[in-house]
């Protein structure tokens, strides 16, 4: 993914605000904690919420994380701190509220870095209890599939071209989501047919963890239209990578062999058996 270079100027922008309203940012890193990441427990959207006898409750829902803190506790500000030591963003907790969240998947913001996170409990300026998080969103594209090979699937068939569409399968091992937001197809039969070295579609597609499947509504594997149709006999086996650009983590990639054959007609086939190689370019955006 390509280096953000506005990240610095956000995290700046962000902290001034907080000062600007008069928040506290004291005790941004929490080192005064005894909780222990190697004991954390895992709640049920895979973020370890810790020992910790403050947070009650870490959650994953949408695009937000989700905080609860003990009803007996007296906490007025939570800080999230990024793997840098960061002030990420602050809540405040008034009249005796519970819960607040924070925004980590933003739908054009693209300065999230993954990796260990500190949330930290105040009480004015007085630290009252920090735990650690690991905010990750690892993505591999598992397989592509071509329409006109799984027609049982469900594609928009109303469409004269929904045999040539395809399908990628992005599995998400992390513990936070990413947004898909394009697909690149390099060596495609439509970039062929446009005598380009790839074409892109973008999308905006949530990447729980988990596995999800993302269709690309157009014809990826088009060989012809009504200007011209690609020379398949002189092409032979070529391969085609897909890269998927996500919001969160580093952008995957899948390699499939294609065959084309035939002088008059172009015949496409995918290369049964071939070497296809999937490929997580993973690390901190």
């Amino acid at each position: 993914m390509t280096e953000n270079s506005n990240t610095d100027g956000s995290r700046i922008a962000r902290r001034s605000v907080l000062a600007t309203l008069g928040v506290s940012t004291a005790t941004l890193a929490g080192c005064a904690s005894g909780s222990d990441p190697s004991n954390n427990s895992t709640d049920g959207n895979g973020i370890s919420a810790g020992e910790s006898d403050v947070f009650a409750s870490v959650e994953i829902a949408k695009e937000n994380l989700e905080i609860e803190v003990a009803d007996e506790t007296s906490v007025e500000f939570i800080n999230l701190v990024d793997p840098s030591g960061e002030l990420y963003d602050q809540q405040r907790l008034e009249n005796g509220e519970t819960e607040t969240s924070f925004e980590i998947l933003g739908r054009y913001e693209d300065d999230f870095s993954t990796g260990k996170y500190e949330l930290v409990a105040l009480d004015g300026d007085d630290q009252v209890d920090t735990t650690t998080l690991t905010l990750e969103a690892n993505c591999t594209i598992t397989d592509v599939l071509w329409a006109a090979e799984n027609p049982d699937m469900e594609w928009d068939k109303n469409s004269p071209n929904w045999e040539t569409y395809a399908a990628v399968v992005i599995e998400n091992t992390g513990t936070i989501p990413s947004l898909l937001t394009e697909l690149e197809w390099a060596g495609a039969p439509v970039a062929r047919l446009q005598s380009k070295e790839s074409q892109s579609y973008f999308h905006e597609t949530r990447l729980p963890p988990g596995e999800t499947t993302v269709q690309s509504k157009r014809p990826v594997y088009r060989t012809g239209n009504a200007v011209r149709s690609l020379d398949c006999g002189e092409l032979g086996t070529e391969p085609m990578t897909v890269t998927a650009v996500v919001q969160v983590g580093g952008d995957p990639s899948y390699t499939q062999q294609l065959r084309y054959d035939g002088d008059q007609s172009c015949e496409l086939s995918i290369v049964e058996g071939s070497p296809n190689e999937s490929i997580s370019n993973g690390g901190e955006n």
